[in-house]
Formats: structure tokens, sequence, C-alpha cells
């Protein structure tokens, strides 16, 4: 009798494992589409090139590079100047989103706050992020302004 218990016990594990399995959304993971996974921002064989670009509020654009730190980690340094011989930055792990289509959505820290990549673009037809655009706080500006870095 104990025989068929574990048997039907097993059969019956087994057919729920394959519901579960088969289930839409149980579980099944997301492609990754453009910037849906860490590499795609920090490399994977190696640290990959920083981002470079601006940060633009009142007709002021202040130089903005974001660097990845750690080989297949997320972490960035982000760096804002808030003028000619003076910046500013923040090293810290960065949070990732990623929509239900495999699009990635970034959160990272900065001097004064966090910037927001509600914007990403890969370039060569791959999930490599080469252009980064949302809004970033900063520290002379009550409100985030808008940002757009890229690299090649």
């Amino acid at each position: 009798m104990k025989r068929r218990t574990a048997a039907t016990a097993a059969v019956a594990a087994l057919a729920l494992s394959a519901v579960l399995t088969a289930a839409p959304g149980a579980g099944a993971a997301t492609a990754d589409v453009c910037g849906g996974s860490i590499g795609d921002y920090v490399g994977l064989a190696g640290l990959d090139l920083p981002f470079t670009g601006a940060a633009s509020a009142n007709g002021n654009d202040r130089a903005m590079t974001v660097t990845p730190v750690v080989i297949g980690g997320n972490t960035f340094k982000t760096e804002i100047a808030t003028g000619p011989s003076d910046s500013r930055f923040a090293i810290g792990q960065f949070e990732l989103k990623v929509d239900t289509s495999g699009r990635g959505r970034i959160t990272f820290p900065s001097y004064a706050g966090h910037a927001v990549g509600d914007s990403v673009v890969c370039g060569g037809g791959g999930t490599r992020v080469t252009r980064i655009s949302g809004e970033v706080r900063v520290q002379d500006v009550s409100k985030r302004i808008p940002f757009t870095i890229s690299r090649a």
C-alpha cells in the first residue's frame, strides 16, 4: 500500500509541475529586448565604456558621465559638473526594472538624489544600451532636470 501511495503522490507532483510550467506568466522569463539585463549596462567580459552627455536646466548644460564600476554588478559612478572647475559624484547600485516586452528602465544614484532613465536605446541590433534619457536631481535645482547620455 505504501508503494502505491508514493507512486500516486509522485505522479500528482509531476502533473502539478507540468501545469505550473505551462501556465502563462507562471515564472516564465522575459526575453531581454533592450536594457533588460545588468550586462547591457556594465558589460559582460569586461567593463563597458562610460556613458557621457549632459543634464540641462534653464539653458545650462552640465557635463554628465556615468561609468560602470563592477563587471557583472549593478554599480555606477555618476559624475555631474556643477561649474567650470567643480563636479560632484556618487557611487552606488542601480536598480533595473524590466517590463513585459523585455525593455529596461534604470534608476541610479547621483550626488543630490537619483536619476531615472525612462528611455533606453540599444545599438547594433543587440541588447547593449547605447543611450539613456530621463531626469536627474542636481545640487542647486529644486526639481529633476532632463539628461541624455550615450556611448559608442
